[in-house]
């Protein structure tokens, strides 16, 4: 009632004003004219090993990828008998382009291994991920991975309004549409892993929506490194003790190390455990706290840096994973000498990550026979997680 009462120019006041609050509220998505490229510590992903960041200019001395032609993307086609797009629809016509290759600027940083994941992040906080491969060995069906910074519309940025952005494209030998220039949903689904792959309302496949506008970071991540190095941001523990055998539990052997400081780097300083009861082995427990979701994780490894010696009996030590049931071996030694034990899985990952965590035995390779000491000791152990997120 009192609104209705106002004053019609009070009103009009009134209600600009209600609109310009809201919109001081909302993002703004906004053009980019540089961009920031981060790599980030294996062990600690919020800390950054090496950064940079590169205007207009030095992003055009880098590297300057014409498109020589119209770039195409495919977009959904809402057809649920043809959800790839066999039948060519809703291809879309992005113009020419001129840009940046990716694998350039993250070069500056060290560059990506094989395992890294790249985050392309806009100045909206809109986000996508992708491999290696997409980066520095792409499929020919899906092109050179291009910050574009050149619109032949529009020019530069930021009179180019929706740069910087990505696309995927390798220029053809002379200027025309070209199928290097195109990117259809079966280039995606050819050339993508599938977590990389853009589905729109999680349903449809769309290759335009891997096109991100306002590109401003990328981000690499590499596999995450779990060890006891107190700069990580991981999560860890270590135990010791004797075993009667490969123990039929993942809680044993069970006093917690003194001291972890010994085991946090390979430097030849070793923590050392000693049985000296008969029948008995010595034995390390390590429990790491894993922060992937296990559906996202594509490889886990472990890596044991050490010595087992038994005077008496077998010199050497055996490295084993608990899968859930039971101890799986992963390698094993019979050297008296500092070795270095390692293994890996790539399949069935939620059976070896139980209650959030990944828990690691290595174990002496003979008894002591009550005179000579089972002695095992640890220079070093890490955990390692290469995995991806979803696009």
């Amino acid at each position: 009632m009192l609104f209705r009462k106002m004053s019609s120019s009070y009103r009009t006041i009134l209600i600009a004003a209600l609109i310009l609050s809201v919109a001081l509220v909302l993002p703004v998505a906004a053009v980019t004219t540089s961009i920031t490229v981060t790599k980030y510590a294996d062990n600690n992903y919020s800390q950054s090993v090496d950064a940079e960041t590169f205007n207009l200019s030095q992003l055009r001395t880098l590297s300057s990828v014409y498109s020589n032609g119209p770039v195409y993307m495919q977009g959904p086609t809402f057809d649920s008998n043809d959800p790839w797009g066999d039948g060519g629809q809703n291809m879309i016509n992005f113009y020419g382009h001129n840009g940046s290759r990716v694998s350039n600027i993250t070069d500056e940083v060290g560059g990506m291994s094989d395992g890294d994941e790249l985050k392309v992040q806009s100045s909206d906080g809109f986000s996508l991920y992708f491999g290696y491969d997409n980066v520095y060995a792409p499929d020919s069906s899906q092109g050179d991975m291009i910050v574009a910074w050149w619109d032949s519309d529009y020019g530069f940025v930021p009179d180019y309004t929706y740069g910087m952005r990505l696309f995927f494209y390798t220029p053809p030998s002379s200027y025309g549409v070209d199928d290097s220039l195109n990117l259809t949903l079966r280039d995606m689904e050819a050339s993508f892993d599938p977590w990389y792959r853009h589905n729109y309302s999680l349903t449809w496949p769309s290759a335009k929506g891997l096109s991100s506008k306002y590109v401003q970071y990328l981000k690499i991540y590499p596999p995450h490194r779990y060890d006891f190095n107190t700069t990580g941001d991981t999560v860890e523990y270590a135990y010791e003790g004797d075993v009667d055998g490969v123990p039929g539990t993942s809680t044993v052997p069970s006093t917690a190390f003194s001291s972890t400081a010994n085991i946090a780097a390979d430097d030849s300083v070793s923590y050392q455990t000693d049985s000296e009861n008969e029948g008995e082995y010595a034995a390390q427990r390590f429990v790491f706290n894993v922060a992937e979701s296990a559906g996202n994780i594509e490889k886990i490894a472990v890596t044991w840096v050490g010595t087992g010696t038994n005077a008496g009996d077998t010199d050497g030590a055996d490295l084993y994973i608990w899968n859930g049931s039971n101890y799986e071996l992963l390698q094993s030694s019979t050297s008296s000498s500092e070795v270095t034990l390692s293994g890996e899985k790539t399949s069935s990952i939620s059976d070896y990550i139980n209650d959030g965590n990944v828990t690691v035995l290595v174990k002496q390779k003979s008894a002591s026979n009550g005179d000579d000491a089972s002695t095992l000791a640890t220079d070093y152990v890490k955990f390692v997680v290469t995995h991806h997120h979803a696009n």
